[in-house]
């Protein structure tokens, strides 16, 4: 019978357990064991999946036999072990090649499937994310309520992560139900096969209505792509009215998408659209220890200015905060250190890195973009949209204005870091603030705390 993806994540876990004590090499269980995952236990095979190909190799190559017995620790069983990467998963033309459970087999989308270290325990929730959290865990127990749920947001601030919780919670508590995660370019890549007659003589269509969670991630990619986006619609119509969930990301909201057909914008915003800002740094540090745990380190280890340091200086979205988290781990692990990471053991990890060495306090569009919205209680999505609402309208002049004046950027080159605008925009916009500090009391207050703030 096989084994529930949350049962295979304790599995892996109590694994994991037993390796951090038999293996001596810090470094190769921080960046190759850590990373991997249990993907199946069935028919007495047990399926492990790397994160690179590198991981596959030195895995199997050199700690199969150690990984096993973990395994049979574990677990009280003998199972035969395979290791492969994720690409390899990718690249398999048929569910048998990966293990998949004969229940999931399909003539679409082979190769998808739900990545399980990817859960609502483990993703941090602060003020930046919170009711994308709190939507994403409802939509989990009330399927077709709410469809579909749009989350939003810059690269790297946890959509993907959402989309792969969602699918292991509905997993974990029904898994008789069917749930599919994919990419717009995957969606584009499986239409064009069924097209050309390359896929399965199923339709397309019967396919996804046996599926009763549909997650599909960066909608924004099917832009430009008018008969993927006409199936997609009609496959968006049988779902919605069949009371399935859907859950979509993008790295914009539905008013802002352009290249696609105005009735699949208009479908994608009839249910709830939340975004995810970028984490303020408190979340940032919880994000930083979560990510300082699952690379089996302690974070009690780093001082506490050690942390804000790359909170403060990695605040870009969570991919750039992990990176650097890599950097200072791979350093204290060459240097030899064994003692506590300090903060001046972190500033030397990035000792050449000119980002990291920037003068405090230096600004950027961004930065200025961020206080702007903060001010007028608004999101930085809204300001970067194309909402034309008073609020909206004079907090995006503000911010153009103030950009102008603090960086001395050229109209042009702010026209570009606001979404493509044209550079006479910019200079309305401008001019339209100039004139209110004139005359205006408000505005002369609003310039006069914002620049405090940004000068500070």
């Amino acid at each position: 019978m096989p084994v529930k993806s949350d049962q295979l994540t304790k599995i892996w876990n109590m694994v994991l357990g037993t390796l951090e004590t038999t293996i001596q090499d810090r470094a190769l269980y921080a960046n190759f064991l850590v990373p991997s995952y249990l993907y199946s236990l069935e028919g007495g095979k047990a399926i492990v999946v790397t994160d690179s190909e590198i991981s596959q190799k030195i895995l199997s190559q050199d700690y199969s036999a150690v990984i096993g017995a973990a395994l049979k620790k574990a677990t009280q069983s003998d199972y035969s072990l395979s290791i492969i990467s994720q690409d390899d998963m990718k690249k398999s033309k048929t569910s048998d090649q990966i293990g998949l459970r004969p229940t999931e087999s399909r003539s679409f989308f082979a190769s998808s499937y739900l990545k399980p270290e990817y859960t609502f325990e483990n993703f941090v929730v602060g003020k930046s994310n919170k009711n994308a959290f709190q939507a994403a865990v409802y939509v989990t127990k009330h399927q077709g309520e709410m469809n579909p749920l749009f989350i939003y947001s810059k690269s790297g601030l946890g959509k993907t992560h959402l989309l792969h919780a969602i699918g292991n919670a509905v997993k974990a508590s029904n898994p008789a139900l069917k749930v599919l995660y994919i990419t717009s370019d995957d969606f584009t890549d499986e239409f064009i096969k069924f097209v050309k007659g390359d896929s399965d003589k199923e339709s397309l269509k019967d396919f996804f209505r046996s599926i009763d969670f549909l997650l599909i991630d960066d909608i924004q990619f099917l832009a430009g792509k008018p008969s993927t986006g006409t199936m997609f619609f009609n496959i968006f119509n049988m779902l919605v009215s069949q009371k399935k969930q859907i859950v979509i990301t993008s790295d914009h909201s539905p008013s802002q998408l352009e290249g696609l057909e105005d009735r699949l914008v208009s479908r994608f915003s009839q249910g709830l659209s939340v975004s995810i800002e970028k984490p303020e740094k408190k979340t940032l540090i919880e994000i930083l220890k979560t990510k300082i745990k699952a690379d089996g380190f302690d974070p009690t280890l780093f001082d506490e200015d050690a942390l804000e340091y790359i909170a403060e200086n990695n605040s870009k979205n969570i991919r750039v905060l992990e990176g650097a988290l890599n950097r200072i781990l791979f350093f204290n692990v060459s240097s030899g250190n064994t003692d506590r990471i300090t903060l001046e053991l972190v500033k030397l990890a990035f000792a050449d890195d000119a980002e990291h060495n920037k003068k405090p306090g230096q600004l950027t569009a961004d930065i200025i973009i961020e206080e702007v919205a903060k001010y007028y209680n608004l999101t930085e999505s809204q300001i970067m949209s194309k909402v034309r609402t008073m609020q909206i309208s004079l907090a995006r002049a503000i911010a153009m204005y103030l950009t102008r004046n603090l960086m001395n950027m050229s109209y042009a080159q702010i026209g570009k870091t606001f979404g493509g605008k044209d550079h006479t925009t910019v200079l309305a916009a401008c001019e339209k603030v100039d004139n209110l500090a004139k005359n205006d009391d408000n505005m002369k207050k609003a310039l006069k705390t914002l620049e405090s703030q940004l000068k500070a």
